[in-house]
């Protein structure tokens, strides 16, 4: 009697540690016995289940193009790139934003690419890509060039290139949310920088995953 033969895994299911359909099971059975469990068969029939599905499809095709395309990077992807490819993949079934899903899809190009990341790394740059908003990704894209950046409803004289913020503004509360994700912290107490935050370390690697591939 003949076996059938089983597809083999896509270059995604691979890195991603298991098939589409193991997923979406991983996802309800971690919802099971919680309140939200009850509500997924009527949020699966909302028009926005559905927006958020096809996103979410898309963005898996072209990823799984993507890493066809670099098989031999794949390949030879280091323990530190695996765990950000794969946490980033996860983060994207969960993510509805569609500008959100972009930056995930650049973060997985860019992954292949970043070679020399090291394992501590790895792991602070997956939680920040999973919970940077797009808001405030997109802060960090335009405004990096700037020395500090200050909270305040009027800005001040300062030696440095300083982008003042205003903390009622919707850039305000996106500063506060890059407060919380230790992106922007505190800078030196001296009298200059009294009052400013500075952009952190880690921010220099968040913007090669964030940013857009060279063509």
């Amino acid at each position: 009697m003949r076996m059938s033969l089983l597809k083999p895994p896509t270059p995604l299911e691979k890195i991603a540690g298991h098939t589409g359909t193991e997923a979406a099971l991983t996802l309800v059975g971690a919802l099971s016995g919680s309140p939200l469990a009850a509500l997924l068969p009527v949020l699966s029939n909302s028009l926005a289940s559905g927006r958020h599905r096809q996103r979410v499809e898309n963005a898996l095709t072209q990823i799984d193009a993507t890493l066809n395309e670099h098989a031999e990077l794949l390949h030879n992807l280091s323990d530190s790139q695996y765990k950000l490819i794969n946490e980033t993949i996860l983060a994207l079934l969960h993510t509805t934003n569609r500008e959100k899903i972009e930056y995930l899809q650049r973060a997985v190009n860019n992954s292949l690419l970043v070679s020399s990341i090291l394992p501590q790394e790895a792991a602070v740059l997956a939680r920040i890509v999973r919970d940077v908003s797009a808001d405030e990704a997109d802060f960090l894209v335009k405004h990096f060039h700037y020395d500090r950046i200050q909270l305040a409803s009027s800005s001040a004289e300062h030696k440095q290139k300083v982008l003042t913020v205003a903390p009622e503004s919707h850039d305000g509360l996106v500063v506060t949310g890059l407060v919380s994700l230790g992106l922007l912290s505190a800078a030196e107490p001296t009298w200059d920088d009294s009052g400013l935050l500075r952009f952190s370390p880690i921010v220099t690697k968040l913007l090669v995953l964030l940013r857009e591939p060279n063509p």
